[in-house]
């Protein structure tokens, strides 16, 4: 008996001091290896002007000779663009200019009604941010 309670006492004094080590960690497992961020490749800015344009023409019911002069109008803003981006300026004054032009030179390209339809369109979000008359870089 005497046996048992050195051995119940032995093992309560030890007993916490297990409780209190934390057991070996094993190989912390890495989480796999992220690729490098690599730049989402664009299609070049004519086929991005050309889809916004259609899709402006086909929402606005833009004449052939309208097409033309807003298809003209998106290529030289998107190559701008992304020109601005190439040169990785990331303040907001050059896309915000480049906006402000594309917009007036809507407002001489459209009709009033087509103005309407496509500030209505832009302040409905789909893929254009509310209150940007056409600054989609499609």
């Amino acid at each position: 008996m005497k046996h048992f309670v050195v051995a119940a006492a032995l093992l309560l004094a030890v007993a916490p001091a297990f409780a209190q080590t934390a057991p070996p960690a094993a190989p912390a497992k890495q989480a796999p290896a992220k690729a490098p961020m690599v730049k989402r490749q664009l299609p070049p800015p004519e086929e991005r002007a050309i889809s916004y344009s259609k899709e402006l023409k086909n929402k606005l019911t833009l004449t052939d000779d309208q097409y033309q002069k807003v298809l003209a109008v998106n290529t030289e803003c998107i190559r701008r663009k992304d020109a601005l981006r190439a040169s990785g300026k990331t303040d907001s004054q050059g896309f915000k200019e480049i906006s402000a032009y594309r917009k007036q030179q809507f407002q001489t390209i459209l009709t009033p009604e087509q103005q309407k339809k496509l500030t209505d369109l832009n302040a409905q979000g789909g893929k254009h941010k509310k209150g940007d008359q056409g600054d989609a870089d499609h």
